[in-house]
């Protein structure tokens, strides 16, 4: 039980991999935010370039 406390307590205390989960966090976040931007966008695009069509068409 003892080793298992300094084993936590160490895992506590110890800061090295953090930047690395916090990276990999703003990373997940710059890409969520990039697709969901970009899916808007696409749908907005598409029907932009339909009106133009369908303007030019009749």
């Amino acid at each position: 039980m003892i080793t298992i406390r300094k084993l936590f307590g160490r895992l506590l205390g110890d800061e090295c991999g953090l930047t690395a989960v916090e990276y990999a966090v703003l990373g997940a976040i710059v890409v969520g935010a990039i697709s969901s931007i970009g899916t808007a966008f696409s749908g907005g695009l598409t029907g932009a370039f339909q009106l133009m069509i369908d303007n030019f068409t009749s």
